[in-house]
């Protein structure tokens, strides 16, 4: 899997791609087309911090897999029936977005702003 910081791929509250996230993105792309099957599927998975509403956090990441899969696609080479994206807000946090005191934790919720992109062999 590719666990990739949503801000190196996003500006804030944003789910266009910067340009600047294109050559780890082609460093992606070529890795997975030559380390995984042709017919494996691929799932790409947004994730973001707890920062604003639920329903805000949800769309934005689904827009960011999306356009992660978008790019695949049309700039990466990838088959499109191969790709899946999931978008889940801020309900699979891997850092804490708040410290024990409850006051904001910017590096946790950086963590949590994230795309991974998965393939499993089929």
């Amino acid at each position: 899997a590719y666990n990739v910081e949503a801000d190196r791929l996003f500006d804030f509250d944003r789910s266009d791609i910067k340009p600047a996230a294109a050559a780890e993105l082609q460093r992606i792309a070529a890795s997975l087309k030559s380390e995984v099957p042709g017919d494996a599927p691929i799932q790409v998975d947004g994730h973001t911090d707890a920062k604003g509403d639920h329903p805000s956090n949800q769309r934005l990441s689904e827009q960011r897999a999306r356009a992660i899969v978008e790019w695949l696609a049309t700039k990466g080479g990838i088959d499109r029936g191969r790709l899946k994206a999931t978008g889940y807000g801020e309900t699979k946090p891997v850092a804490a977005n708040t410290t024990a005191t409850g006051a904001d934790n910017p590096e946790g919720r950086a963590k949590n702003r994230r795309v991974v992109i998965s393939a499993r062999p089929s």
